[in-house]
């Protein structure tokens, strides 16, 4: 029995392929003919991800927990309006984000701390401990100042990084971080 030309050449090919292909492929015609076969030929590798990528993901996650954190806080011990609502914008936007982040980091294989960073850690226990004006200006301060750094690291990360998929979570993060950014430093004005 002879074997079709395309047969012949699939295991060399599947070697080479990195994106899902099917081939399909009908035997000579005759009595010994068979109905068409298909073969699918599944992804090989992954895109790369680069210890840039790891280390984006990791810092992203400890960001978002300590800002779901001293974001709670703000919503409870924030003096103004303007505390609270970036304490709730805090909260509801870093959850939504870190859900985004696990599931790539689980996706890519790439493990994440449980708390935040000890600075990050500093910072809420300092908060927890504060309250009245003292409480608002500590906690819009250590979130310009924290959003600022996370800007900086995203946009390393969309230069630096290697995952396409890292780098879009990193672009879609971007403008929101700018945005909480601004009205942080709105809440400054304003008190």
């Amino acid at each position: 029995m002879q074997r079709h030309p395309y047969l012949r050449a699939l295991p060399a090919a599947a070697a080479i392929v990195t994106t899902a292909v099917t081939v399909t492929a009908a035997p000579a015609s005759g009595a010994g003919a068979a109905r068409p076969t298909s073969v699918t030929v599944a992804p090989t590798s992954r895109a790369p991800v680069s210890a840039q990528d790891r280390a984006w993901l990791r810092e992203a996650h400890q960001a978002n927990l300590a800002e779901i954190d001293v974001g709670g806080l703000a919503r409870k011990k924030g003096t103004t309006p303007e505390v609270r609502s970036v304490g709730r914008m805090l909260v509801t936007d870093h959850t939504a984000f870190d859900g985004k982040v696990t599931r790539l980091a689980e996706r890519l294989g790439v493990s994440l701390p449980k708390t935040p960073t000890p600075d990050d850690a500093a910072v809420a226990d300092r908060l927890q401990k504060a309250s009245g004006k003292a409480f608002d200006q500590e906690f819009l301060s250590a979130m310009a100042g924290g959003h600022e750094k996370v800007i900086t690291d995203t946009r390393t990360q969309i230069s630096q990084g290697s995952s396409a998929r890292v780098i879009a979570l990193a672009k879609k993060a971007l403008p929101e971080l700018r945005k909480h950014l601004a009205m942080v430093r709105k809440a400054q004005t304003s008190g």
